[in-house]
């Protein structure tokens, strides 16, 4: 497949680093920057790009006013648009100046990764298969004997049409279970998408998931195909399932069992083939209990359980894992390194993970990062303390300052909803965004105080 072009217009380095870190793995991308609108003009009259992203906040001008221009003078570019301080109004807006898509938070790496992903298949159709291929290639690292049961059950019922529910805390690897599923089932060459419920904008989010007619809304300058139609006869994941809105529910709950949708702004129905697999860290009873999740909807996605265990459950795994990631980052990162010392592999096996396998290579890979010598030691891997510890108790005591109050209070949430940040910041009653960039102040804080 040919190179596709990708510039990205954004003014901040912070934001620039997510982008260059998770591009510079898609070998089918040539990626440049520029900071401003000015900039991004020149660079088009220089050179023709299949894909630009756009800040909404730019220095010269607005970001909807770049798109409109790259819209009217290059009418055949894929346009992304991003901003992690925006309403949905900014977001209409940009849909109706001509943006494919919207990003409503750069900074998550999965939704950009998502993003783009959809973008390259856009530019070049051909492109899906090796998408596909690359969703097929994840393996899952494990001797413990509850997770292999769970593996073996799932490649049991991989060639079945039933659909799936997983679920486990965050960080265990959900996702890569319904990636082994796809790949163990007959459906292995047709298409692999997965949506995070989470992030769709509440009003975008039934036209992205059954597609709508031009002139549905304002905005719908033309037809669009939603994720059940791009999935074809292959298999669609829907992650948080949990926390899609009940009105979105029900027209789910409908497209499931009558196996058909209607696109938004059209009567006709049309038929889909595609197996659901929906995912989820919360408990999915205690939310159909509190109201908050179909039951009748519970009862048609999870014909086939599986719920993967905590790493802190499967000790053994831990060596594994570690020695996994270890090889892996090693050679990308042409570390010296040959091995993790003994006593490192004993620091990381009394580790509790409450951040799971995820946390687990991460501290991997700062420690490959750091490391240096022949193996990586204890002092490499910069292990940090747990957040909240999850047995303490709200603790407010006179003197304490507001700030640290707030700190409290958040910790304790998110530990009584098991670290589930959508769910802790609806019952804060604050947004997610404001919810992550509390906690990257106070781990900021934690890495200035050593």
């Amino acid at each position: 497949m040919d190179v596709i072009s990708v510039l990205l217009v954004i003014n901040e380095s912070a934001l620039q680093n997510v982008f260059r870190r998770m591009l510079e793995k898609k070998e089918v991308l040539q990626t440049e920057f520029c900071s401003n609108a000015n900039q991004a003009i020149e660079h088009f009259h220089h050179r023709a790009h299949q894909i630009i992203y756009i800040d909404l906040a730019l220095g010269d001008m607005d970001g909807i006013e770049l798109v409109k221009r790259i819209k009217q003078d290059f009418p055949q570019t894929y346009i992304l648009m991003g901003s992690n301080a925006c309403t949905p109004k900014d977001v209409i807006r940009s849909m109706q100046a001509g943006a494919a898509d919207f990003i409503v938070d750069p900074f998550e790496v999965d939704l950009v990764e998502a993003a783009m992903d959809k973008a390259i298949r856009e530019v070049h159709p051909q492109s899906s298969m090796s998408q596909r291929n690359h969703s097929n290639q994840k393996t899952i690292v494990t001797q413990d004997r509850s997770l292999r049961r769970v593996l073996d059950i799932a490649r049991k019922v991989a060639p079945s049409t039933a659909n799936v529910l997983i679920t486990g805390e965050s960080g265990t690897g959900k996702e890569l279970l319904a990636a082994y599923i796809h790949a163990n089932s007959q459906r292995n060459d047709q298409p692999y998408i997965a949506v995070n419920c989470a992030a769709l904008p509440e009003q975008l989010a039934e036209s992205e998931l059954f597609g709508h007619e031009k002139g549905a809304f304002t905005g719908a300058i033309s037809r669009k195909l939603g994720k059940f139609e791009g999935a074809g006869n292959g298999t669609l994941v829907l992650d948080e399932i949990t926390e899609m809105a009940l009105p979105l529910q029900a027209k789910l709950l409908r497209a499931i069992q009558e196996r058909e949708i209607v696109r938004l702004g059209s009567n006709r129905p049309v038929t889909i083939g595609a197996r659901i697999v929906a995912i989820s860290n919360r408990n999915i009873k205690k939310a159909v209990m509190a109201n908050e999740f179909r039951e009748d909807l519970y009862y048609r996605i999870s014909v086939i359980p599986l719920t993967i265990p905590p790493l802190r459950e499967r000790n053994n795994d831990i060596p594994l894992l570690a020695n996994h990631f270890f090889e892996r980052f090693s050679r990308q990162n042409q570390s010296t390194m040959t091995r993790i010392s003994d006593p490192a592999m004993e620091l990381l096996s009394r580790q509790k993970w409450p951040g799971n396998v995820r946390e687990l290579e991460n501290t991997i890979e700062r420690g490959v990062l750091i490391g240096h010598g022949e193996e990586l030691l204890p002092e490499h891997l910069f292990m940090e303390e747990a957040f909240p510890d999850n047995n303490r108790k709200p603790s407010l005591e006179a003197g304490m300052t507001v700030r640290e109050m707030e700190k409290e209070l958040i910790f304790n949430t998110l530990n009584a909803v098991e670290d589930n940040r959508t769910h802790a910041a609806k019952m804060l009653g604050i947004s997610i965004r404001t919810l992550r960039n509390k906690l990257n102040e106070y781990r900021e804080e934690m890495e200035h105080t050593g």
